[in-house]
């Protein structure tokens, strides 16, 4: 995530003092916005000092899990292409015994082998997302 901490501040600064000159040059009866937009500045000038601070203290925490969510997710590279290999294994398997007794068209005999394929691998991979 980009760290915007002095666009903020920037932006907070320009409205108070936006607020402050407002104050000063309005001269009307009526109520001085300049009070709302010096709130407002101050609001998000509050904002964006928390957020900074905070941002800081996890960085260390978001470098350690995303090296454990790298780590779970090469976990569930390996479990699925492992589960996909036994399904290749079986599947070349059923095919060669198939063609000893029925002449199957080798386009179709692909086409099904690449559609078991598919659906083995993001079936696999959402049951090893949920497991895991």
């Amino acid at each position: 995530m980009k760290n915007l901490f002095i666009q903020r501040f920037l932006v907070s600064i320009l409205i108070i003092i936006f607020g402050i000159i407002r104050m000063i040059f309005d001269t009307s009866v009526s109520f001085n916005f300049g009070y709302i937009f010096v709130f407002l500045g101050g609001i998000l000038l509050v904002y964006s000092t928390i957020s900074y601070i905070t941002s800081r203290k996890n960085k260390s925490l978001e470098k350690e899990l995303s090296k454990e969510y790298d780590e779970r997710d090469a976990l569930i590279d390996g479990k699925v292409a492992r589960f996909s290999l036994h399904i290749v294994i079986y599947e070349i398997l059923i095919l060669m015994f198939l063609t000893n007794f029925v002449a199957i068209p080798t386009n179709t005999a692909l086409f099904v082998f690449l559609v078991s394929l598919i659906f083995s691998e993001i079936g696999s991979r959402k049951y090893y997302n949920l497991v895991l």
